[in-house]
C-alpha cells in the first residue's frame, strides 16, 4: 500500500534523528515518568524526502495554485519537465519515449498514431488526487525507464458528501473574434461526436475489407462508390469569425459508514469547446553548397517564385476546434481499516476539427499553389480498473496490494481531405489529377491490459529496519492500425477547362463523377503497406529492500527482471492481400534491471541522496511498422524501420536536500546517463517533401544539474496591511541544465530501412555518414527555468500567483548528414501567467471565482533550419494571450 510505505519510509526517517542522552521529565496522567531523549535534527515532515528515490508530488493544492485545467500543463511547473504539443511529457531533456504514464499503478495506452505514450492533455484536473513525477528508477515501476515515470492517482473515498460544479469561459488575441477557418461537417460535431455523416457510405463499405477500389472493378460499381463518398459538407473550407471557448464540470461523491466498513463513490464529467487559429509560415529546406535554401515555400508577392528567407509572407493558416468530453465514476470500500477495494471506470474523449489552408511555391512544378486540408479525429481512452490494498497485522504489517485494468485507446480518422489548386492568370486552377485530392480513412485502436501483485513488509534484519517489497506483474499491449487512401483521377476525356476553376464540390459533383470526367481509384498502398499490428508481451518480477545502514543512512536496494516479446507485423489491410504483402518483425529480450539508492543525513535537515540504475527504451509499433503515415502537425511523412533495436540506459544521481519547514526546501542535484543505441528520429528527403525515418544511433550521453527552491513568508510584521496580514506568501523556482551528445565515429553503423512495394531491405551505413558527432539528442533543451511568486490567504479564501516557465529551444527532427539535410530546431513560447482565485460570500453561499491571463508576452512558436549563415522558417506561428474565468459552487 502506497500510504503504508511513505509513513514506514517517514518512521524510518524519524529514528535516523532520535538518539538516548540527558534525562528529559515528562508529566502524565499516571503520575511522572522518565524518559531519556534528544532531538538531534528536527524531523520535518515531506513527501519527497521519506521516499528513496528523486521524486516531486503535485498536490490539488499545486493544481488549484497554478490553475492549470489539464494535467500536461501542470507538469511543466515540475524541476526538469517540459512537453512537446502541449500533450507529451519530456523528463530532463528525454523525450516521451523514455517516459511512462501509470494510472494507480496501471500503464496508460495511448491514442495516438505517432506515439507510445498517452497524451496527458486528455486529463483534466478535476479527477485527479494526486500526480507523482519519479525521476529515479526503481524495481516496482516498469523498466521501460529512462527519463522519469509520470503516476496519476484518481480520488477514492471521500470523507463526507459534496456536490461540485464549475463554469469556465476564455478567449485569446489571436483565435477569438478573429477570421479562422472551419467546414460543415455533421449537426452534431459541437458535441465532439460525429451523426454518422462521416460513416464509410454503404457502397464503399461492402468492398471495403476485400477489393482494391479502381479500374478493376466493374465501372459502374467504381462510379457509385465515387458518388457516395460525402462532398460539400466534408470538401469545402469556409471562413468564419471564431467563437470564445466554454467548459463546465461536474463533481459529486458521498460516504456511506456502516459497522466496520465504509461505501463511497466519486463521479466527474466535464465538457470543454475551444478554438485555435494558427497563422504563420511554414516551408521545407534543403542545402545548396552549404547553404540553406527552400525547396518549397512562401511564394513572393509575383507569385513566379519563393520569396527570400525574411522577406516571407504569412502562408499557412489553420484553426483548430477541441471538444473534449470526459466521465468517471470511482466506487470504493473501506472495511476494518485495513482493507480497500476500489473500482475505477473512466473515459477520455477529445475530438479534433480542424481546416488548414497553406500556399506555396513547388519548385518542382514551378507554381504556386493553395493546399486545403479537412480534418476530424477522434480520440477515445477507456479505462477500467479494479484494485485493492490490504494490510495483515497478524503477519508483522504485510501490506498487499493488487491491480487488474483492461484499457482501450482508440483514434478515428474519418474523411481525411486534401485538394489543391494552381494560382494562375485565370484565377485559382483545379489541376484535375489524381496527386491533387485526397480522401483517407484511417483507424488506430490500442488495447493495454495489465495486472500485478505488490508486498510490502516491515521487518528487523540484524537490528536494522527494513521494507522488504516484492512482486509481479503482467502487461500484454496489442495496437492494430490501418490507413486507406482514395483519390478522384481523370476519365477517357477529363475535366472541361471551365470547371477546373469552380468549387470544389461543384467539381465532384454527382454528374461529374462519370467514367468520362472522374473515377474514384486508390492510391494508397503502392509503396508501403498499409495497416500494421503490434503485440507486447512483459512478464516482470521484482524483490527490493529499504533499510537503515547506519542511524543516519539509509539503502533501497533492488532489481527487476523482465522478459519481453515485442511483435509488428505490417500488411494489406485487405483480406484478399497475399502474404507476400507482410513484413514481420521481432524482438525478443529479457533484462535483469539493477537499482540502488544511499540517503545520508548529514546535518542539521540535510541529506545527501546518491542512486544508479539500469532501464530500457523499447521501440513503437509505429516506429516498427515498415508502412507511411502523414503527421497533420507539421505536416511531414513517417517511414517506419523494422530493424530498430532496444535502448539500454545507464543512469547516476546525486542530490543535496535541505528541508527548513514543511513543504519548504532547497535542493541541487546532479545526473548523468549513458544511452546504448538511442532512437532518433531523421530527417529523408523525398522529392520537395520533407519525411521522418527513425535510426539507432551508436550512443549519447546526458548530463545534467538541478536547482529547486521553494519558501513561505509571514510579511504581516513588516506591512501594516490587510493585503499582508492575512495571507502567507510563497516563492517556488527551479531550474535545469542539461547538455547531451550522440556519438557516432567510422567504426559505427546505423541501420535504415529502404526498399518499395512493401519489403524492406536492411542497409547499413557507416554512423558518422548520418549523424553528426557531438550534437544534442533530439527534443533536449540545454535550460528549463520556472518561477511561481503567489499567495493565499490563511482562511484559504482567496489566492493568487505569478507564473513564469521558460524552454530553450531544442531539435525537433535531426539532420541526416547522409543527403545534407539540416536538422529542424523550435523554440518553445516561453510563458508569463498571471492565476487568482477568490472565494464570495452570495445568497447565503460560497462561490468560488478564478481569472488567468496566458502567455502574457505574447510569445510565439519558431520552429527552423539553419546552415551556411542562413536560416529559413519551417513552422512558425503566434500563440497570443488567453484570458479565462471561472466560476464554481460546492455544496
Amino acid at each position: 500500500m502506497k500510504t503504508n510505505r511513505i509513513a514506514l519510509s517517514a518512521a524510518l526517517l524519524a529514528s535516523t534523528t532520535l538518539v538516548p542522552a540527558a534525562a528529559i521529565a515528562q508529566d502524565t496522567a499516571q503520575g511522572e515518568i522518565e524518559d531519556r531523549i534528544v532531538v538531534r535534527y528536527q524531523y520535518i515532515p515531506d513527501d519527497r524526502r521519506v521516499t528513496s528515490e528523486v521524486s516531486a508530488v503535485l498536490s490539488l493544492d499545486d493544481l488549484e495554485s497554478t490553475g492549470d485545467s489539464d494535467l500536461a500543463a501542470a507538469l511543466v511547473r515540475v524541476t526538469g519537465l517540459s512537453t512537446t504539443q502541449g500533450k507529451f511529457v519530456v523528463v530532463r531533456g528525454l523525450n516521451e519515449r523514455y517516459s511512462n504514464t501509470l494510472l494507480n499503478g496501471s500503464p496508460m495506452p495511448s491514442p495516438e498514431p505517432f506515439r507510445r505514450a498517452a497524451p496527458l492533455d486528455i486529463f483534466p484536473t478535476n479527477v485527479l488526487s494526486n500526480v507523482l513525477v519519479q525521476k529515479t528508477f526503481s524495481p516496482e515501476f516498469p523498466g521501460e525507464f529512462g527519463g522519469g515515470v509520470i503516476g496519476i492517482e484518481t480520488a477514492t473515498l471521500p470523507e463526507e458528501g459534496f456536490v461540485s460544479v464549475s463554469v469556465g469561459a476564455s478567449f485569446d488575441t489571436v483565435t477569438t473574434g478573429n477570421k479562422g477557418l472551419t467546414y460543415n461537417g455533421s449537426d452534431t460535431d459541437w458535441l465532439g461526436y460525429d451523426d454518422g455523416l462521416r460513416d464509410i457510405p454503404a457502397e464503399l463499405a461492402a468492398v471495403f475489407n476485400d477489393v482494391r477500389v479502381g479500374n478493376n472493378l466493374p465501372s459502374e460499381q467504381q462510379q457509385a462508390i465515387g458518388r457516395s463518398l460525402v462532398n460539400s459538407e466534408l470538401w469545402v473550407a469556409q471562413e468564419i469569425s471564431v467563437d470564445g471557448n466554454g467548459s463546465i464540470e461536474l463533481t459529486a461523491g458521498d460516504r456511506y459508514d456502516f459497522e466496520n466498513f465504509s461505501l463511497g463513490v466519486i463521479g466527474a464529467v466535464g465538457y470543454s469547446n475551444e478554438w485555435e487559429t494558427r497563422e504563420g509560415l511554414r516551408g521545407t529546406g534543403g542545402t545548396t553548397n552549404g547553404v540553406i535554401r527552400y525547396n518549397d515555400g512562401p511564394p513572393n508577392a509575383a507569385f513566379d517564385d519563393i520569396a527570400p528567407a525574411g522577406e516571407e509572407n504569412d502562408n499557412f493558416r489553420s484553426t483548430e476546434n477541441v471538444i473534449d468530453v470526459s466521465a468517471m465514476v470511482s466506487v470504493g470500500v473501506d472495511f476494518y481499516n485495513d482493507h480497500e477495494i476500489n473500482l475505477l471506470s473512466m473515459v477520455l474523449r477529445s475530438t479534433s476539427k480542424e481546416t488548414r489552408s497553406l500556399d506555396e511555391f513547388s519548385a518542382a512544378s514551378n507554381g504556386v499553389f493553395r493546399t486545403d486540408n479537412l480534418e476530424w479525429f477522434e480520440r477515445e481512452v477507456t479505462f477500467n480498473q479494479l484494485t485493492g490494498s490490504h494490510v495483515f497485522e497478524g503477519l508483522n504489517d504485510l501490506s498487499v496490494d493488487w491491480r487488474v485494468s483492461d484499457a482501450t485507446a482508440t483514434r478515428d480518422a474519418p474523411y481525411q481531405r486534401e485538394y489543391r489548386y494552381e494560382y494562375t492568370q485565370d484565377g485559382l486552377q483545379y489541376g484535375g489529377t489524381s496527386a491533387d485530392n485526397v480522401t483517407q480513412f484511417s483507424e488506430i485502436e490500442d488495447n493495454t491490459q495489465d495486472y500485478g501483485i505488490d508486498f510490502e513488509m516491515p521487518v528487523n534484519v540484524f537490528g536494522l529496519d527494513t521494507e522488504l517489497k516484492a512482486g509481479y506483474s503482467n502487461t500484454s499491449r496489442e495496437r492494430e492500425a490501418f490507413s486507406r487512401s482514395f483519390s478522384f483521377e481523370q476519365g477517357g476525356v477529363g475535366l472541361p477547362n471551365d470547371l477546373r476553376f469552380s468549387r470544389i464540390d461543384h467539381i465532384f459533383a454527382t454528374q461529374n463523377i462519370v467514367d468520362e470526367r472522374l473515377r474514384l481509384v486508390e492510391i494508397g498502398g503502392v509503396l508501403f503497406p498499409e495497416a500494421y499490428k503490434g503485440e507486447l508481451d512483459v512478464d516482470a518480477f521484482y524483490a527490493g529492500a529499504d533499510f537503515e545502514l547506519t542511524s543516519f543512512v539509509r539503502a533501497a536496494i533492488g532489481g527487476r527482471f523482465e522478459d519481453g516479446t515485442q511483435s509488428v507485423d505490417t500488411f494489406s489491410p485487405l483480406s484478399s492481400a497475399t502474404d507476400n504483402g507482410v513484413v514481420e518483425t521481432s524482438i525478443e529480450e529479457d533484462y535483469f534491471l539493477p537499482a540502488v539508492t544511499l540517503t545520508w543525513t548529514f546535518a542539521d535537515n540535510l541529506q545527501l541522496r546518491t542512486g544508479y540504475s539500469q532501464s530500457i527504451a523499447r521501440p513503437q509499433f509505429r516506429e516498427l511498422a515498415f508502412s507511411e503515415f502523414f503527421n497533420t502537425d507539421t505536416d511531414q511523412r513517417f517511414q517506419g524501420n523494422p530493424f530498430l533495436e532496444n535502448t539500454e540506459i545507464e543512469s547516476y544521481d546525486a542530490r543535496v536536500e535541505y528541508y527548513f519547514g514543511r513543504d519548504q526546501f532547497f535542493t541541487v542535484g546532479a545526473f548523468h546517463k549513458i544511452l546504448e543505441n538511442p532512437i532518433e528520429e531523421i530527417v529523408l528527403p523525398t522529392g520537395d517533401d520533407l519525411a521522418t525515418g527513425f535510426i539507432n544511433a551508436p550512443e549519447a550521453t546526458l548530463t545534467g544539474g538541478e536547482i529547486e527552491f521553494e519558501k513561505t513568508f509571514d510579511l504581516s510584521d513588516r506591512f501594516d496591511s490587510r493585503f499582508f496580514n492575512d495571507r502567507e506568501w510563497f516563492v517556488k523556482t527551479n531550474y535545469t541544465y542539461i547538455q547531451s551528445e550522440v556519438s557516432a565515429s567510422s567504426g559505427d553503423q546505423v541501420v535504415i530501412a529502404q526498399g518499395a512495394g512493401g519489403q524492406p531491405v536492411r542497409s547499413v551505413f557507416s554512423a558518422d555518414s548520418f549523424v553528426e558527432d557531438g550534437r544534442a539528442l533530439q527534443g533536449q533543451s540545454e535550460h528549463l527555468f520556472n518561477v511561481q511568486v503567489g499567495y493565499e490567504t490563511f482562511d484559504g479564501r482567496s489566492r493568487g500567483a505569478l507564473l513564469y516557465n521558460y524552454t530553450g529551444e531544442r531539435t525537433r527532427a535531426v539532420g541526416n548528414l547522409a543527403n545534407n539535410t539540416t536538422e529542424i530546431v523550435e523554440e518553445v513560447p516561453n510563458s508569463l501567467d498571471l492565476v487568482l482565485s477568490h472565494t464570495v460570500e452570495f445568497a447565503d453561499a460560497d462561490w468560488d471565482l478564478g481569472f488567468s491571463v496566458r502567455n502574457i508576452l505574447g510569445d510565439e512558436y519558431a520552429a527552423t533550419q539553419s546552415a551556411g549563415g542562413e536560416t529559413i522558417n519551417v513552422d512558425t506561428y503566434d500563440v497570443g494571450t488567453s484570458f479565462s474565468l471561472s466560476i464554481s459552487r460546492s455544496w
